[in-house]
C-alpha cells in the first residue's frame, strides 16, 4: 500500500468519523445508561499513516500482517503473501470510524458473555492491533459479539472494549476484520477470456494425455482432440469444463512454491489464439483424512504459436498484440509463479482432468 492509497485512507476515515453513529446512534440512546466516548481512539486518525502491522487473534489461530518494501501489504504466516489494500482500509477505518452507543460492563467476570474476553486468556473474542514501525502499539481492541452485521446502508452493531481496559461498549461501525487468513489475502488469479482460448490439454504423471480446442472464439462448446479409434465423447459438451477452467479461479490457502512438492503432478496447458501458453501444475496431497489440491502456475508467450487466421476482426478485437501477450506472460511468472496454490478440489479436478473423463468406448450403435 503506498503513500498515496494511505493519504486517501485518512480522508476516509475522517469523512467517516463525521458521520458514523447518525443511522444508529438513537438505537443506542434509547437505553444507554450510560454517556460513552464519542471514540475508544481519539488519536487513531492522526497516527494511520504510522501502522505498520496489524496482529489478529482469534480462538482458533493468530497471525500478523505487515507493511513490507514497496508499502506492500504481507501475511507473515503465508511467507509473505500480498493482501488486499480493501481489507487494511475496513480494518483501520473501522476502529478509527467506530462510535460507542452504548456504556456495558467493567467488570472482566462478566466478557466472556458479550465475547470480550480475549483470545489469549482461553476468550471468544478476537483481537485486532494496529502497531507502528516501532512495534508499539497505536491501538488494540476486542471484537466480541455482533448484534449486527454491517450493511450497504447501515453500519454494524458490535460488543467491543479497548485490549487495555476493562470497560465495554456496544458499538457502532462498518468494521469488518476477518477472523481467517484466507480472507485478508489478495485473492486476485489470472484470468484470460474465454474467447481467447484455442486449445487446453491435460497430461496425467503417467504421460496419458487428452486435449479440447475450438477454432472459432465465440463457438459454445470445445471439441475433443486426437480422439483414439474405438472411442468418442461422453456427450457433446463433454470438452467444456476443460476449456473453461480458468474461469472463476480461485484458491484457499497458499504458500511459497518450494514449500510444496509437485513430485507427480499433473499438468495441464492452456494455449490462447494470441500466442499465450498458461501451465497449471496440480498435485494431490494428504491433510490428515482430507484430500487438499496444490497448485503452481507459469507462462510463456511464442510468437510462432500465434494462430489467428480464420478469425473476423471482431475477433481479432479481443485477442492481444504480441507486445501485450508477452508482457501478461511476464506479470503472470512474477505475480503466481513463486506461490503454491491451494484449490477447492472441484476446481483442480478440473484441471486434472483424464481421458477417461470425456471418453468412452464408441460400440457403434449410436452417435453423438
Amino acid at each position: 500500500m503506498k503513500t498515496k492509497p494511505f493519504i486517501v485512507l485518512v480522508i476516509l476515515t475522517a469523512v467517516a468519523m463525521a458521520g458514523a453513529g447518525w443511522s444508529t446512534i438513537e438505537r443506542g440512546r434509547a437505553t444507554a445508561s450510560a454517556a460513552p466516548p464519542p471514540s475508544l481512539f481519539p488519536d487513531l486518525i492522526s497516527q494511520v499513516n504510522d501502522i505498520a502491522r496489524i496482529d489478529v487473534q482469534t480462538p482458533k489461530l493468530a497471525f500478523t500482517i505487515e507493511k513490507g518494501d514497496g508499502n506492500i501489504w504481507r501475511v507473515r504466516e503465508r511467507d509473505g503473501y500480498p493482501v488486499k489494500f480493501e481489507t487494511i482500509k475496513q480494518a483501520v477505518v473501522g476502529i478509527a470510524s467506530m462510535t460507542m452507543l452504548e456504556t456495558k460492563t467493567a467488570k472482566p467476570g462478566l466478557h466472556e458473555r458479550l465475547f470480550l474476553k480475549s483470545p489469549k486468556d482461553g476468550g471468544r473474542g478476537t483481537t485486532i492491533a494496529l502497531a507502528g514501525g516501532d512495534g508499539k502499539t497505536i491501538a488494540a481492541i476486542v471484537l466480541g459479539k455482533t448484534k449486527s452485521s454491517p450493511s450497504k446502508t447501515e453500519a454494524g452493531i458490535h460488543y467491543v472494549r479497548r485490549l487495555d481496559r476493562d470497560q465495554s461498549y456496544l458499538a457502532s461501525s462498518r468494521v469488518e476484520v476477518w477472523e481467517t487468513i484466507d480472507r485478508w489475502l489478495d485473492d486476485a488469479m489470472p484470468t484470460v477470456a474465454r474467447q481467447r482460448i484455442r486449445a487446453v490439454a491435460t497430461v496425467q504423471p503417467n504421460g496419458d494425455r487428452i486435449g479440447v480446442f475450438h477454432t472459432d472464439p465465440d463457438g459454445r462448446d470445445f471439441k475433443i482432440a486426437d480422439i483414439p479409434p474405438g472411442m468418442k465423447p461422453l456427450h457433446d459438451t463433454a470438452g467444456n469444463a476443460l476449456g473453461s477452467a480458468m474461469g472463476f479461479l480461485d484458491f484457499e490457502d497458499v504458500r511459497k512454491a518450494g514449500r510444496v512438492d509437485f513430485a507427480g503432478a499433473n499438468l495441464a496447458e492452456f494455449k490462447t489464439f494470441d500466442g499465450l501458453t498458461v501451465k497449471f501444475l496440480v498435485v494431490k496431497h494428504k491433510d490428515g483424512p482430507k484430500d487438499i489440491f496444490w497448485m503452481q502456475i507459469s507462462a510463456a508467450f511464442d510468437a510462432a504459436d500465434i494462430q489467428l487466421d480464420g478469425l473476423s476482426d471482431k475477433q481479432r478485437e479481443v485477442m492481444k498484440s504480441p507486445d501485450a501477450a508477452r508482457t501478461e506472460a511476464a506479470d503472470i511468472n512474477k505475480r503466481y509463479g513463486p506461490w503454491a496454490f491451494q484449490v477447492p478440489d472441484y476446481k483442480a479436478k478440473d484441471f486434472m482432468t483424464p481421458p477417461d473423463a470425456l471418453l468412452v468406448r464408441d460400440d457403434g450403435k449410436s452417435k453423438n
